[in-house]
């Protein structure tokens, strides 16, 4: 499934990442760079973790492409969280370059996750977040949770996804 919204004038779409290899790259770098780097990632790890990404099964990760350059992405994973290895499955990872912050692909690429989860007959959605509650609520979702992260208090989302009709 392919999505060509009109995002400043240009044709955004959203792809499967293991389509665009050339780009796993980019997603480890930008995973690293925000998350990895400040709680004993390795960038190894991350791009491990890209390369396995499928459209059939967990890890998948989706990334939005304007103008032939990807612009941001999102993972749908088995697990995130290690202070809660009981729930499953997550959304994670989700980045937009800032030069295209503001543009409302976040919201488009957390749309497309949900819609691939309810694919793969996932029933229901977490996360965590330290600082986008606000995105995520305006898509439904709801905190259920505070914890401790790396990077300070965070909330723990949930989201229960429709089923497709």
């Amino acid at each position: 499934m392919t999505e060509k919204p009109m995002v400043a004038g240009a044709p955004l779409t959203i792809e499967y990442l293991e389509r665009y290899p050339n780009f796993i790259s980019i997603c480890a770098s930008w995973t690293f760079g925000q998350w990895g780097c400040q709680s004993n990632g390795s960038y190894e790890r991350t791009r491990a973790e890209f390369e396995t990404a499928t459209k059939s099964s967990m890890p998948l990760t989706l990334v939005a492409i304007e103008n032939a350059l990807p612009v941001g992405m999102v993972t749908l994973a088995a697990r995130d969280f290690d202070g809660k290895p009981h729930l499953s499955p997550w959304l994670k990872s989700l980045f937009v370059h800032p030069f295209h912050r503001k543009k409302g692909i976040a919201t488009l690429l957390i749309e497309r996750l949900e819609h691939e989860a309810l694919r793969l007959g996932l029933k229901s959605l977490y996360l965590i977040t330290e600082d986008a509650r606000l995105l995520y609520e305006k898509s439904g979702w709801r905190a259920i949770d505070h914890v401790q992260t790396s990077y300070g208090e965070a909330a723990l989302m949930k989201k229960a996804l429709l089923p497709l009709n």
